[in-house]
């Protein structure tokens, strides 16, 4: 019986969420006690360890370490933008041309950064018009590397990530990073 209603549920998910989107904003706020749960002896690794930049850009504690592309089977084997870039728009998100916070009750603005052929990182626009981000396993935060509030992710400190590769918008109601469809 459950195998049956699962297209069925698959197939009105979209309009659920686009309903819901009407009628809550979903912006997301910078809220680092949401991701920043860090292991404790005996329990789970917790929201800290098991998610990483592209789960906090995206708003989505998956707990699954989620990879550009790995939903939607196209996964990037390649650290360059323009193979990152490729896989997040498999997974749903779209490319935008400016840092601006995107339209939408369920879009939200998030920038993609590279440190050349090693790896990738991931700021978000919260709903107060500042950036913040997550690195891997570590806390969530809305400072730079030198500990500066982020107003802009193409001018901030990012340490290795020196490739600036563009923004994009992440639409809750069609992005998917929570497992191979």
């Amino acid at each position: 019986m459950l195998q049956f209603l699962q297209p069925l549920l698959r197939a009105i998910r979209p309009f659920l969420c686009w309903l819901l989107c009407l009628i809550f904003k979903r912006k997301p706020k910078y809220e680092p006690s949401r991701w920043n749960d860090p292991y404790q002896p005996g329990f789970s690794y917790g929201h800290q360890w098991e998610n990483n930049c592209y789960n906090y850009g995206c708003n989505r504690a998956t707990d699954s370490y989620a990879q550009p592309g790995y939903a939607s089977g196209n996964w990037a084997t390649v650290m360059d933008c323009p193979t990152v870039t490729a896989g997040a728009v498999s997974d749903g998100l779209t490319t935008r041309p400016d840092g601006a916070q995107s339209t939408g009750n369920c879009a939200h603005t998030v920038a993609l950064v590279m440190a050349p052929g090693y790896d990738y990182h991931w700021y978000r626009l919260d709903d107060n018009g500042m950036w913040s981000h997550k690195v891997g396993g570590s806390a969530a935060r809305n400072t730079d590397e030198n500990g500066n509030p982020i107003a802009n992710p193409e001018t901030a400190a990012r340490g290795p990530y020196t490739v600036f590769c563009g923004y994009f918008t992440v639409d809750r109601c069609r992005v998917r990073i929570d497992g191979p469809y």
